[in-house]
């Protein structure tokens, strides 16, 4: 990992996300940049026009100085920029923020970003990991990492990782590995079945076969749980097991909706408490 990526809006939540950017980019000897968007709607007479240039004049200089600041935490707390361990900068742009995340990670190397949830609406998407994170994660194809509100940073020693067992997991699984040697994390291989069954188990053993062949010597177990509801199964697992990260893999627009129900947002949302690392699948073009 060499470039990370964290959006922010200057809020508590994005506060957090910055935070964990920070340790992550520090562990890996990363360059961290900071990014913010400014976006004002199209204006129609030349009069709305001037407010709205002379409104994005005063947003753009608040955001730099805001900017400049974050960094010179990162510096004086963390030791950024002051003897190679790891570096760190800040980009300010107006734009949507999915347009330069995309450009960042496709044109400019980026391989993870790093971003608060922020969740304004209703729906299971939406609460689990807010609008904007969502839409970064269907523009980019590199990690996301989605810091809730409620998170406190400590050092990363168990990820969890929901499979079935397609090869694109395997493959998705070098991220995991990648990412958890950072912090000589503990992983975690999970899969959820409605029930138990002989078939269930031949499958899930010769997926774990495979896995401990390519990882030999990577801490890692392998886990089936038996639950009704995959999400249900997973909170739980998770929960009881301390995980720090919950690690998902992304196949295509509204997965969430199919991972997570309703009832388990309206009882406790991952929101809330679980930071989520969700991976990039085959994207349909």
């Amino acid at each position: 990992m060499k470039k990370i990526l964290c959006p922010t809006d200057f809020s508590k939540t994005a506060s957090k996300a910055v935070e964990y950017a920070t340790h992550i980019a520090k562990r890996a000897g990363a360059h961290l940049t900071l990014i913010h968007v400014v976006h004002l709607p199209i204006v129609d007479t030349s009069e709305t026009a001037l407010v709205a240039s002379e409104l994005l004049g005063e947003q753009m200089r608040d955001a730099g100085e805001k900017l400049k600041a974050q960094c010179m935490v990162i510096e004086e707390k963390y030791g950024a920029n002051r003897g190679g361990e790891f570096t760190c900068d800040y980009v300010l742009k107006e734009a949507l923020l999915t347009d330069v995340t995309e450009h960042l990670t496709k044109r400019e190397g980026y391989d993870l970003v790093v971003m608060g949830t922020t969740g304004c609406d209703n729906t299971v998407e939406e609460i689990l990991i807010g609008s904007n994170t969502e839409a970064v994660i269907e523009e980019v194809k590199c990690p996301v990492l989605s810091i809730p509100a409620s998170a406190e940073w400590a050092d990363i020693t168990k990820i969890v990782y929901a499979v079935d067992y397609t090869s694109d997991h395997k493959d998705a699984m070098t991220e995991v590995v990648d990412f958890g040697s950072l912090f000589g994390a503990n992983i975690d291989v999970v899969h959820v079945v409605k029930e138990a069954s002989s078939e269930s188990r031949a499958e899930g053993e010769k997926f774990w076969n495979s896995i401990k062949q390519a990882y030999p010597d990577v801490p890692m177990r392998f886990e089936e749980v038996v639950s009704r509801h995959r999400d249900e199964g997973l909170k739980d697992y998770f929960q009881k097991e301390n995980g720090s990260i919950l690690a998902i893999l992304r196949r295509e627009k509204g997965f969430l909706r199919q991972l997570f129900s309703q009832s388990l947002a309206e009882k406790m949302t991952y929101q809330a408490e679980v930071p989520l690392l969700v991976l990039q699948g085959h994207k349909k073009q």
